[in-house]
């Protein structure tokens, strides 16, 4: 089989054995509305995978800079094939083996954003909800620094009455 015919029927396949897996896997918390658990795993699952996507696009953006750096080293823009017929075998050879881990960053990357959509959409079928990536908010430095100087000044009134903590 051809790795395009392979990587299309991974792909093809790949939506339908996610879903498959998780309702597998969550069947009992989902049998007993234990949906607080699935939330919490799933959005866990998600941001693993956005992190992993994100990763992968990196590589996939030094193998593409790599590339364009090897063919301009020859004064011009020169692909895989041009350098094999121009006899450059060494630069053809290194860009042939970046063109191949090119292909698999990218079929990589494919079947990783197939895994995440079917995730979100499992996750919005089951919890009747859109996933919402979590982030963590920040007080705001004002906020803090009122907070702060109302602490300050309830402590200069009022310190004198808390006991001391070491006698």
């Amino acid at each position: 089989m051809k790795t395009n015919d392979k990587h299309t029927n991974i792909q093809a396949s790949k939506r339908d054995a996610v879903m498959t897996a998780l309702a597998v896997e969550y069947k009992p918390e989902i049998d007993h509305d234990d949906l607080f658990n699935i939330e919490v795993d799933l959005g866990s699952s998600i941001a693993r995978t956005d992190y992993r996507i994100n990763s992968l696009q990196s590589k996939l953006d030094e193998v593409t800079r790599r590339k364009d750096k090897l063919s301009e080293q020859n004064g011009s823009r020169i692909n895989t094939e041009k350098a094999l017929m121009q006899s450059l075998e060494v630069l053809g050879n290194q860009l042939q083996r970046l063109d191949d881990l090119e292909s698999k960053y990218n079929h990589s990357l494919e079947v990783l954003t197939i895994k995440r959509s079917a995730l979100v959409d499992f996750y919005s079928k089951t919890l009747d909800k859109a996933y919402v990536p979590y982030s963590s908010k920040a007080k705001a430095p004002e906020k803090s620094a009122a907070q702060r100087q109302y602490a300050l000044k309830w402590l200069e009134q009022n310190g004198h009455k808390i006991d001391p903590v070491i006698a």
